[in-house]
C-alpha cells in the first residue's frame, strides 16, 4: 500500500476588518456624506424664521380680512397684505420699507429680538453638538430670509441679510451657552492669548450693558404707567375695532425694545427727536406733531418737569460706578494700570454696543419731517462712553489699594509739615 498524504487548506494571517475612515475633501469637509445633526440644525433655522414670519404677517392678513370691505384698499387682496407683513418682518432685519412715497427705515427691534429668541429656543431644543450643525441652523435662517426679500420685494436686501445673520448667529450662540461644541484649536489658542484684565473688562463692559438697558426699561414702563391715560385717549380718537386693537397692540410691543433704546438716549443727556426740528431730552423738550402711535402719548411736554432734569446723566455715571466696584472685587491682585484698563473697557464696549442699537432705532418713519426720528447715534456714545469711563475710574481708582496707600503717604506727610508749621 502507498503511504497517505494529508493535505491541509492554507493558512492566512488574520486580519481586523474595520470601516473606513471618509476622506477629507479639498474643502475640509468629508466626501460621501453631510455633517452630523444637518438636518437637525436645518429644521432649526426653518423653523425660527417661520414662526418669527407668521408673527408679523398674521396680524397683517387679519387686518385686511377685517377691513376687506372698506373701499380705501381698492383692489389690494390678502397676498399684498401678506407682502406687506413679510416687508414689516424685513424691516425688523435691517431692511427699508417703501410705499406711498414713504419710507420706513427705523427698525423695530421687538422683531430682531423675536427671531434671535426663536433662534435660541430651537437650537437648544434640538441639543446641536457641532458647529457645522449649527451653521446649517444660521444659514437656513438666511435662505428664508432671501425668499422673503424676493417674495416682498423690499429694498435693502443686503442689510436685510446682514441683519439675519446677526440676529441668527447671536440666537444660536446663546442658545448654545450651556453646551456649546469645543471650539476650534485656533480659537482657543487665541483665546488664551487675552490678558485676564481684558477678559475681565469685557465681562464688566456686558454687565454695565444689561444694568442700561434695565434702567432704561424701567424709565419706560414708568413713563407708560405715569402717562397711560394719555395713551388710552390717542388709542380711542382712532375708534379701533377688536381686531384693529389687537394688530395696534402687537404693533407696539415690537416697538418696545426700540423705545428702550430711544429712553436710554433719554437718560445719557442726548435725547431723540421724532420729526425734524423736535427734541426730547433732560435739558430740553421741543416737540411738534407727533405720529398717531398711542404709546407716544406718555412723551413729556413742553414745560413738564422731566424737561428740566439735566442730571439725569448721573444714571451713567451711576452705572459706571457700581461696574468699577464690581471690578474691584473681582481683581484685587491687578495692579492700578491693568484696573483702569480693565475700566476702560467695560466703558468703550458697551457705549459702541448702544451706539449701534441707535444707529437701528432712528431713521425715517414717513415723509418730510419723519424722516428724521431717533437718537443721535454719535452724540449717545460720547455720552455714555464718559459717564461709564468717568465713573468706573473713580471706583477703581479710590478702592484700590495703591490709592490707600499714596492717601496715607500724603496725610503722613501733610501732617509732619503742618507740625512743622506750628513749632516755627
Amino acid at each position: 500500500m502507498g503511504t497517505m498524504t494529508t493535505t491541509h487548506p492554507p493558512t492566512f494571517p488574520p486580519r481586523v476588518i474595520s470601516q473606513d475612515a471618509p476622506t477629507p475633501t479639498a474643502h475640509g469637509g468629508w466626501a460621501g456624506r453631510l455633517p452630523d445633526q444637518w438636518l437637525r440644525g436645518l429644521l432649526s433655522g426653518a423653523e425660527a424664521a417661520i414662526l418669527s414670519w407668521l408673527v408679523v404677517v398674521v396680524p397683517a392678513v387679519a387686518t385686511y380680512v377685517a377691513t376687506a370691505a372698506s373701499p380705501a384698499l381698492g383692489t389690494a387682496d390678502w397676498m399684498q397684505a401678506a407682502r406687506v407683513g413679510t416687508a414689516a418682518w424685513l424691516l425688523g432685519h435691517g431692511a427699508s420699507l417703501t410705499f406711498a412715497g414713504a419710507t420706513i427705515s427705523v427698525v423695530p427691534l421687538g422683531v430682531s429680538l423675536l427671531s434671535a429668541f426663536l433662534v435660541h429656543t430651537a437650537v437648544r431644543r434640538a441639543r446641536l453638538t457641532a458647529w457645522l450643525a449649527v451653521g446649517f441652523a444660521v444659514g437656513t435662517f438666511l435662505a428664508f430670509t432671501g425668499i422673503f426679500i424676493a417674495v416682498a420685494g423690499a429694498s435693502g436686501g443686503v442689510r436685510a441679510l446682514l441683519g439675519a445673520a446677526v440676529v441668527a448667529t447671536g440666537g444660536a450662540l446663546f442658545g448654545l451657552r450651556q453646551s456649546a461644541p469645543a471650539l476650534p484649536a485656533v480659537v482657543r489658542r487665541a483665546s488664551a492669548s487675552v490678558p485676564s484684565w481684558a477678559r475681565l473688562g469685557v465681562r464688566a463692559a456686558l454687565r454695565a450693558l444689561m444694568l442700561l438697558l434695565v434702567l432704561a426699561t424701567i424709565a419706560l414702563v414708568a413713563g407708560v404707567v405715569f402717562g397711560f391715560s394719555e395713551i388710552l385717549a390717542v388709542h380711542e380718537s382712532m375708534a379701533p375695532d377688536g381686531v384693529s386693537t389687537a394688530v395696534m397692540v402687537v404693533a407696539q410691543l415690537l416697538l418696545v425694545p426700540t423705545l428702550v433704546i430711544w429712553v436710554l438716549a433719554y437718560l445719557a443727556g442726548p435725547g431723540f427727536a421724532i420729526g425734524t426740528g423736535t427734541l426730547f431730552s433732560p435739558g430740553q423738550i421741543d416737540a411738534g406733531a407727533l405720529p398717531v402711535v398711542p404709546v407716544l402719548g406718555a412723551l413729556p411736554e413742553p414745560g413738564s418737569m422731566l424737561g428740566s432734569i439735566p442730571f439725569v446723566v448721573v444714571v451713567g455715571i451711576g452705572v459706571g460706578a457700581v461696574v468699577g466696584v464690581w471690578l474691584r472685587r473681582r481683581a484685587r491682585e491687578l495692579d492700578l494700570v491693568r484696573s483702569v484698563s480693565a475700566a476702560a473697557i467695560a466703558a468703550v464696549v458697551p457705549a459702541l454696543v448702544v451706539g449701534l442699537l441707535c444707529l437701528t432705532a432712528s431713521g425715517s418713519i414717513g415723509p418730510g419731517r419723519m424722516a428724521q426720528v431717533g437718537p443721535a447715534a454719535g452724540q449717545v456714545t460720547v455720552a455714555i462712553g464718559w459717564q461709564l469711563l468717568l465713573g468706573a475710574v473713580l471706583a477703581v481708582v479710590l478702592l484700590h489699594p495703591a490709592t490707600a496707600r499714596v492717601a496715607s503717604a500724603a496725610r503722613y506727610w501733610a501732617s509732619a509739615w503742618w507740625r512743622e508749621v506750628r513749632t516755627r
